[in-house]
């Protein structure tokens, strides 16, 4: 399928993404919070679902991890216990496409690294997510591969 095809067809379904978003919900309330992180929007201030840290400044070029949801974040855990102990000034940024997952980056790392939600695979959402952050590599802990992202 031609990029531009994939991309058109994600955005005419993202109205329905927020939906399922929005009616998930309803029994994890932290779905409805930090939407702004999907669109590749800088966070603001504080998270009130106590899922992340998002009102630290932006890290100096993190290293940027992306581990879908816990189970990706707990194969992660090893690299990451690696990469603190060979580069300890490293500045580790973590993403994760549920709030389950970002719930275990907090239970695993704290404060120690940063966590925000991957953003949709959309060339603005994505576009405004490397302006932000300007991560110097991306490391994927799962086998779904994003078009735009990559």
């Amino acid at each position: 399928m031609p990029r531009w095809l994939y991309t058109l067809l994600l955005r005419s379904l993202l109205p329905l993404v927020f939906l399922r978003l929005w009616l998930r919900g309803r029994q994890a309330p932290a779905y409805r919070l930090r939407w702004r992180e999907r669109l590749g929007l800088a966070p603001t201030g504080q998270a009130t679902d106590g899922t992340g840290g998002i009102g630290q400044l932006p890290l100096r070029r993190p290293l940027w991890l992306h581990a879908v949801s816990v189970g990706e974040t707990l194969a992660a855990q090893p690299l990451i216990a690696a990469l603190r102990q060979q580069y300890p000034d490293l500045p580790l940024l973590i993403t994760t496409m549920t709030p389950t997952g970002s719930e275990r980056v907090r239970a695993l790392w704290g404060d120690d690294v940063q966590h925000v939600y991957a953003p949709y695979d959309l060339p603005g959402a994505v576009r405004r997510f490397l302006a932000h952050w300007q991560p110097r590599a991306l490391v994927v802990m799962e086998t779904e591969l994003w078009p735009n992202t990559l």
